[in-house]
């Protein structure tokens, strides 16, 4: 019997329950402020039924059963006169629970336009609004009524951010958090580790991130990790969600360090960070396990995932660059990641190379996004080496070559290792060629680039190596070199023929001035030696040019064919790819010249900051 049933069958019996529901009044949503603060009940105050409270842990119990919108919905249009603050909450949880499992951008897109469209989704909204600002205005109510509390009004945030339905100033979600603002302050002494950590995200996530509200709620987190001496109470993601958020509020706000609180505030809070995450680092003692891949990773993941791993020293590096490498709490901190680092990226190199599918979708080791930004957190803060660099291009090759479909490196992953690439650190050509082959084969994974992407992809490609090119590559660059053994023979046969023309015709200007110094009576007969002499050193000057035009282009198509051999075809957006052609051979001769007017890399060498690091970690 569900929950809707035994309420039908227990309001049917009005000699039980009559005082008691006469006792009560219906959930009225407006406040009224006509009462003291303070009153026991005042008017106007959402309250529930008595005979509605024994059923709240059913209630919940049916809440987290549905598994659709749909079905939700109908349940919130039905009972959310009988819900407590609690199930209320748990109903918009469970809404963004189903929203962030749908990977498809449309059916995403598709959902939120429904569930926005909702009316009894709008109404679900404003009672618990109504909830929270009697809480806010009436503090007894909050102690009256279960549910409202610091874990409460920390999901409520987060779920509201999850639903992408606070990211604009001005919209539903954005201003109920707004509102509840002084309540979350109220509220911070009482909130959990885990409940403070996400509470720090959805407020930075927010499209006008409110300062006082960060500022209190670093202040409280930097109190407690101060005074945590185990190093348990935050774990590794509320860590890293933590100082991700930092980073996301201070590039929207300006002079973010000046207006979150008294002076040293943000150090100390980001030292914080560091102390206790290195601290979780220390206690790993992680041995790589290549015999039981799959375990490891999994183990490993568990303790301390590689998304945070990789997350905290990305975020580091975007608020102070360089500086890490200065502070040496925080420069510790990128050592032992770095370590750590590497035993994951040789365990994914390891279980990528089986080529076993199961290995592509396995949570634990480095994936793409993974990848991009540990390259790009520990070059931003000057501490890239070259086995660091040397993993991730290796896991990087295997990554591309993926049996169950094409690769699924974002451009922007992309780009970053193709930076990288550059760098002169280690040896990129195994991954750049891997790479080539791919826009060879599947040409249509870069169409959709923008032009400073296919320029990067241009520029890196362009490094290969003749020593590194496939066979069939090999044998196209061979046929360009025939092809130019023939111009220079049709080059010097031009030239030869050139060369007797001119003698052709000195001899006719010598002829027809012995013919003018034999005749009388007028000096060179009224031939004009001057003016044949200005001829001839007019076509000479003009077959010069000619000659040194034929040489400039005959430079440039070889420099196209074979110094640019890839860049060529990512030049620009409009470029077509022939499937026909050899990599290395451009479909259109106008567009390859127009790529060799790419500009050399302008990001200056990457500062080799580490020791050398030893052959294997332990």
């Amino acid at each position: 019997m569900t929950v809707l049933h035994e309420l039908a069958l227990t309001v049917s019996e009005p000699n039980k329950l009559e005082s008691s529901v006469r006792s009560e009044p219906r959930l009225d949503l407006s406040i009224d402020g006509s009462r003291p603060l303070g009153a026991v009940v005042p008017t106007g105050i959402p309250r529930l039924p008595d005979y509605a409270i024994p059923l709240q842990p059913k209630l919940l119990k049916q809440i987290n059963a549905m598994h659709t919108k749909e079905e939700l919905l109908a349940f919130v249009g039905q009972c959310y006169i009988i819900l407590d603050p609690i199930n209320l909450v748990t109903c918009v949880y469970r809404l963004a629970r189903m929203y962030t499992g749908i990977r498809h951008p449309e059916a995403r897109q598709a959902w939120k336009a429904e569930l926005n469209e909702s009316s009894s989704f709008q109404v679900l909204l404003r009672t618990i609004q109504s909830h929270m600002l009697a809480a806010q205005l009436h503090p007894p109510y909050s102690q009256e009524v279960k549910g409202i509390d610091a874990r409460c009004v920390s999901n409520l945030i987060w779920a509201l951010v999850k639903l992408d339905l606070a990211l604009e100033a001005g919209c539903t979600g954005n201003e109920v958090i707004i509102s509840i603002s002084p309540l979350v302050l109220r509220l911070l002494n009482q909130s959990s580790p885990q409940g403070l950590a996400n509470l720090l995200w959805a407020y930075a996530k927010l499209a006008e991130p409110p300062v006082e509200v960060i500022s209190s709620i670093m202040s409280q987190m930097t109190d407690m990790l101060t005074r945590d001496q185990t190093g348990s109470l935050f774990d590794a993601q509320a860590l890293s969600n933590s100082i991700w958020a930092v980073a996301h509020a201070r590039s929207k706000l300006a002079n973010f360090d000046g207006l979150c609180g008294a002076p040293g505030s943000v150090s100390a809070f980001l030292v914080a960070i560091a102390i206790s995450a290195n601290s979780m680092l220390k206690a790993l003692y992680t041995r790589l396990d290549l015999a039981h891949l799959s375990a490891f990773l999994n183990n490993v993941e568990h303790k301390f995932s590689c998304q945070a791993l990789v997350n905290i020293v990305w975020s580091f590096a975007t608020i102070l660059g360089e500086e890490c490498g200065q502070n040496p709490i925080i420069s510790q901190l990128f050592l032992n990641s770095r370590k750590e680092a590497i035993i994951r990226l040789r365990a994914t190199y390891a279980a990528l190379q089986t080529q076993q599918s199961w290995v592509y979708h396995l949570p634990g080791g480095f994936n793409e996004q993974a990848l991009s930004n540990v390259v790009y957190a520990y070059e931003k803060a000057g501490m890239l080496d070259r086995e660091l660099l040397q993993w991730v291009f290796s896991v990087a090759t295997l990554r591309l070559d993926r049996r169950d479909g094409p690769p699924s490196f974002k451009p922007q992953e992309l780009c970053t290792l193709l930076r990288a690439a550059h760098l002169d650190i280690c040896e990129p050509q195994p991954f750049l060629n891997k790479l080539a082959r791919i826009v060879q084969t599947m040409p249509w994974i870069v169409r959709n680039w923008s032009p400073s992407e296919l320029n990067e992809l241009s520029r890196a490609l362009g490094l290969l190596q003749p020593t590194l090119l496939t066979p069939h590559q090999a044998q196209a660059q061979q046929q360009v070199q025939q092809h130019a053994q023939v111009q220079t023979h049709h080059h010097a046969h031009s030239q030869a023929q050139q060369q007797a023309a001119a003698q052709q015709l000195m001899l006719q200007v010598n002829a027809l001035t012995a013919a003018g110094m034999g005749m009388g009576g007028l000096p060179n007969g009224g031939v004009n030696t001057n003016l044949a002499a200005e001829l001839l050193a007019a076509e000479l000057h003009q077959m010069t040019i000619q000659n040194v035009l034929t040489a400039q282009l005959n430079a440039a198509a070889a420099a196209v064919a074979a110094g640019m051999s890839y860049g060529s075809n990512g030049a620009s957006g409009s470029q077509t790819f022939n499937p026909n052609l050899p990599m290395g051979v451009p479909a259109d001769p106008l567009q390859a010249l127009r790529a060799l007017q790419f500009s050399p890399a302008t990001r200056p060498l990457g500062a080799q900051g580490l020791p050398p690091a030893p052959v294997s970690w332990p």
